[in-house]
């Protein structure tokens, strides 16, 4: 069978070999870009609503008593344009009211990472 072209079959299992080690190290690489950049994500949404908080308290001396986490109200639209307020809500895997008083306020928010990660906004900041 003199002259035939083609691969042999431990030519095909080294490429093969190759691409799966290139797959092994890339892909967790990538995983870990995904989570970093939905944190990310997740606390620029999060300052926006740390941002329209101080801004009402600015305007009126307290921080809002109250807070409808389903629509922002009662920072949307004055505060917290409701585009914000839906793109707070499809960044984080959830939103919720540790505290708000006249004086202070504590929000905790869920990132869409493997991990979970649990964000709070605070009048001092956010932190991870």
């Amino acid at each position: 069978m003199k002259g035939q072209k083609g691969f042999t079959l431990i030519e095909l299992i080294i490429v093969i070999a190759i691409i799966a080690i290139l797959a092994a190290v890339a892909i967790p690489n990538y995983l870990g870009f995904r989570d970093r950049a939905n944190i990310s994500a997740a606390k620029e949404s999060l300052g926006s609503l740390r941002t329209a908080l101080e801004v009402y308290r600015a305007d009126t001396n307290y921080y809002p008593t109250t807070l409808d986490l389903n629509n922002g109200t009662p920072l949307t639209p004055s505060y917290m344009d409701s585009t914000d307020w839906t793109k707070l809500l499809a960044n984080v895997v959830s939103l919720s009211k540790t505290s708000i008083t006249s004086t202070y306020y504590e929000i905790t928010a869920v990132a869409k990472d493997r991990n979970s990660t649990t964000l709070t906004a605070t009048p001092g900041g956010i932190t991870p």
